[in-house]
């Protein structure tokens, strides 16, 4: 897939670092505020670095919360959390994508030469649609769902990507760099995220796939840890996941995620 900084052969899986920019994130929410509630910028640095290093493909930042019941913050304070951030990508050769859904974070993103907009919410905001269509830049959309609907999870998910596919045709945005992520954790049972994982060849067919898998909580169901943590399960998630056609996986542990990762696709 072209990204406006390099071309990158998803024909093996690649994975995508978190750096999450937020005190309220479900697992690593406030991990580079000081106390005095500003950001540890040679912490964050590091961060990407260590990143960079494990064999990481891309590093996916975050400013704003989407963990269910989330507090909305405005634009201005999401990119009041990013800018420092977004005026060091140039200095990196890794690919970098920003997790949002605001327009003016998305437009800011784009000017500064991000690679990939991550929109959990898949651009239900017109501008930011006509935004991206414009600019032709790759882009994840991902399927929220509703546990009330009776339907097969997999007819849900697959009449979205169909749907979106089209939305995105008419749009004159280039298909080839749509990326699809099946919103694992995102209105759906545990059951279902479990169906999902262990049948992703259901709706994979010549889709580029994002599988956001790391420490969510439906992972209990794997086995049994007495950790606060959801580590193990979260890496036996994405080896499921990269078998059953994942192409990019989002994880937390990168070093674990690519060595394991290594060991099936040699290079």
């Amino acid at each position: 897939m072209l990204f406006p900084k390099k071309e990158l052969d998803l024909s093996t899986p690649r994975v995508m670092g978190v750096l999450n920019l937020t005190p309220d994130s479900f697992f690593d929410g406030g991990k580079f505020l000081k106390k005095d509630n500003t950001f540890d910028e040679l912490k964050i640095f590091n961060s990407i670095e260590s990143m960079i290093k494990d064999g990481a493909d891309f590093i996916d930042i975050g400013a704003h919360s989407t963990k269910p019941r989330f507090s909305k913050i405005s634009p201005q304070e999401e990119l009041d959390r990013l800018g420092f951030v977004f005026e060091k990508l140039k200095d990196y050769p890794i690919l970098f994508s920003v997790d949002s859904f605001n327009y003016e974070v998305i437009k800011e993103a784009i000017l500064k030469k991000i690679d990939l907009i991550n929109n959990v919410f898949s651009f239900e905001d017109e501008k930011s649609f006509n935004l991206v269509c414009n600019e032709n830049i790759p882009v994840c959309v991902c399927h929220q769902g509703n546990p009330e609907n009776e339907e097969s999870i997999f007819t849900q998910i697959d009449l979205f990507f169909s749907e979106t596919e089209v939305k995105f045709k008419k749009g004159n945005f280039n298909i080839k760099k749509l990326i699809f992520d099946p919103g694992f954790g995102y209105g759906k049972t545990p059951f279902q995220n479990l169906r999902i994982l262990s049948n992703l060849e259901k709706i994979k067919k010549d889709r580029i796939l994002l599988a956001g898998l790391s420490q969510k909580k439906f992972l209990k169901l794997l086995f049994e840890t007495k950790e606060n943590h959801l580590n193990e399960q979260s890496l036996t998630a994405g080896i499921i996941a990269s078998l059953g056609g994942a192409n990019i996986l989002r994880v937390h542990h990168v070093k674990e995620t690519v060595n394991l990762l290594r060991t099936i696709w040699p290079t």
